[in-house]
């Protein structure tokens, strides 16, 4: 995980619209968690202002899982576990939100300078959510 350390530029596709967005890594809280900082300017009539989110990521030895947690400024958190890394795909299944939704997100490392994420999920009453693809690479 530690190839995430630093400034990434991002692009996200989410209904029909492209959006860029800025994700910055950094060891946190005594270099136990990674915490994720990421902005995204308005795009669309769903996101009519910029989108900030944090996250802080570690691994649990006890579980021997990986958790996150994360929380943004229009007031949605959520939590994911993955069992890790297979081959260059980390696989997160979202199991806490506050409106009951479900998801995945497989991140792909295709190198130590580009990613590619790919989440999907459904709504509390198991409707498909948008697909959402994001391409980052290192700054």
């Amino acid at each position: 995980m530690s190839f995430l350390i630093g400034s990434w530029s991002c692009n996200s596709h989410v209904r029909g619209s492209s959006r860029p967005n800025t994700t910055t890594y950094a060891m946190d809280l005594d270099g136990r968690w990674i915490k994720s900082h990421d902005t995204a300017p308005p795009f669309d009539k769903y996101r009519s202002r910029t989108i900030t989110t944090d996250a802080w990521t570690t691994y649990d030895p006890i579980e021997k899982k990986w958790a996150s947690s994360s929380v943004d400024n229009f007031g949605n958190y959520g939590t994911a576990t993955s069992p890790g890394w297979d081959g260059n795909h980390l696989t997160w299944t979202t199991i806490v939100t506050p409106d009951g939704s479900t998801g995945s997100d497989t991140l792909t490392k295709d190198s130590d300078t580009k990613t590619t994420d790919v989440a999907s999920g459904k709504d509390k009453n198991g409707k498909p959510t948008p697909t959402v693809t994001t391409t980052c690479t290192k700054s």
